[in-house]
């Protein structure tokens, strides 16, 4: 995007100043900066004393401007990294400030006028085959990518689009809702691409008017072990959209399960706790204490009742000495008490499995199994393998399993009927729901 010129103000608590600048977006979708030099007079000397005040070293402030051709930007998120070097020309002393914004509005009119409404997000580093589109409630939903091979990280290749099929009845609430939509959307296109989908800016449309909305984000990492292969991606654009309206399963915290998942990892050990960690979540959020609990809150007290009285009748011939000591183990034992009434993860895997439909053909329980103690060992003591690493079962193979597991529950949980990618014991693309276990297709 070609950088455009605005003429604006800069304000912070009461204090303004007049100031030029331009702004292009990246590749990336960020803010850039360009500001003209600005004199050090009187009116601006407010940035100077804020800029090197060390409380307020990262102040925000608000900047507006206004284009020749009627643009509007604005931001109330403006940083100064720098205000460059000060020096004395003949019209004074000058500074060449350098800035940053998390946050930025960008707004101005277009050449042709949309008859309804329409909002865009912009997606980094996403592949599609071919454009897919799905019909709901709110309109016509669009969803492209390139279908190249991406060469360059961190750059804007494809879009979410949700366009209204007739007037809505209320705009910001269709927006509001839409913007929901497509949140949920890129939520799904992350758990399947097997990583962050970032989207940076998001265009809202009526009728000669555009909205441009961008955010400054960390940097997106490639697609790795994709859920869905980006060139059948039609049937989880009709999952996402149908358990946004009409979800098969009440889940709650869906998305940290997810940014757990796809959370970007350089090593094994690193991907089995995240999968692992996504899996916790889901149990801690959805299963019901009556699944998670091994007896009633009521049954259980009794039962701990007893065993404290009992802590304390093996601790009341202790020395005098030991009475702090004494003191210290009988709190410490009461609080573990409460762990005894709590199922093993093993066991709310299965229970939340069973509870939700999950099928989990050609996952043993001895394989889960192995998979929670992996990664127990790598928290524990921070790696995996055994010294002698003497047939020792392979990193990976837990990796996949624990990853297996997590995409079973989130495809059952959004409805998901198609092809997905399974890890275990190779790389394989396979029905969803199985219809058979992992072991006869590879058979």
């Amino acid at each position: 995007m070609e950088p455009t010129a605005y003429l604006g103000q800069l304000q912070l608590n009461g204090q303004s100043m007049p100031i030029s600048f331009s702004v292009r977006l990246s590749q990336a979708g960020e803010v850039e900066f360009e500001f003209a030099e600005i004199p050090l007079t009187k009116e601006s000397k407010f940035l100077i004393d804020n800029h090197y005040t060390a409380k307020a070293y990262f102040t925000n402030y608000t900047l507006t401007g206004l284009s020749a051709d009627g643009k509007k930007f604005s931001t109330d998120d403006l940083i100064f990294k720098n205000l460059g070097d000060s020096w004395t020309s003949q019209s004074g002393s000058l500074m060449k400030p350098s800035g940053v914004c998390s946050q930025a509005k960008i707004n101005h009119k277009i050449s042709e006028p949309v008859e309804l409404p329409l909002i865009r997000m912009r997606l980094k580093d996403f592949q599609n085959f071919r454009q897919l589109r799905r019909q709901c409630k709110l309109g016509t939903v669009t969803v492209d990518g390139t279908d190249q091979a991406i060469a360059e990280s961190d750059t804007i290749t494809g879009y979410i689009c949700i366009a209204a099929d007739s007037k809505p009845a209320d705009l910001s609430e269709w927006r509001a809702e839409s913007e929901k939509l497509l949140e949920h959307i890129r939520q799904l296109l992350s758990f399947t691409s097997g990583c962050a989908v970032r989207a940076p800016i998001m265009e809202f449309f009526t009728g000669d008017e555009c909205e441009v909305t961008t955010l400054t984000q960390i940097g997106q990492s490639l697609p790795k072990l994709q859920t869905v292969n980006y060139m059948n991606q039609q049937p989880i654009l009709n999952a996402a959209v149908t358990s946004f309206f009409s979800p098969p399963v009440n889940i709650r915290n869906l998305y940290f399960a997810i940014e757990w998942f796809s959370m970007d990892a350089t090593h094994n050990e690193v991907r089995l706790l995240n999968a692992m960690t996504a899996l916790e979540n889901l149990v801690a959020s959805n299963l019901d204490d009556e699944r998670a609990q091994i007896l009633p809150v009521k049954d259980f007290e009794k039962i701990r009742k007893t065993l404290r009285q009992i802590i304390k009748k093996c601790t009341a011939k202790w020395s005098s000495a030991e009475e702090q000591k004494k003191s210290e183990v009988v709190v410490d034992l009461n609080e573990k008490l409460i762990d005894l009434n709590r199922r093993a993860i093993f066991q709310k895997i299965k229970a939340l499995a069973a509870q939700w439909a999950v099928p989990l053909a050609g996952i043993s329980d001895e394989q889960i199994k192995a998979a929670k103690q992996a990664r127990d060992r790598i928290i524990h003591r921070g790696h995996y393998y055994e010294d002698d690493n003497n047939g020792q079962v392979d990193l990976w193979e837990h990796v996949t399993v624990a990853r297996e597991l997590i995409v079973r529950f989130l495809l059952t949980v959004i409805g998901y009927k198609g092809k997905y990618t399974t890890y275990i014991a190779g790389h394989n693309s396979v029905d969803f729901p199985p219809k058979i276990g992992i072991e006869s297709v590879q058979a």
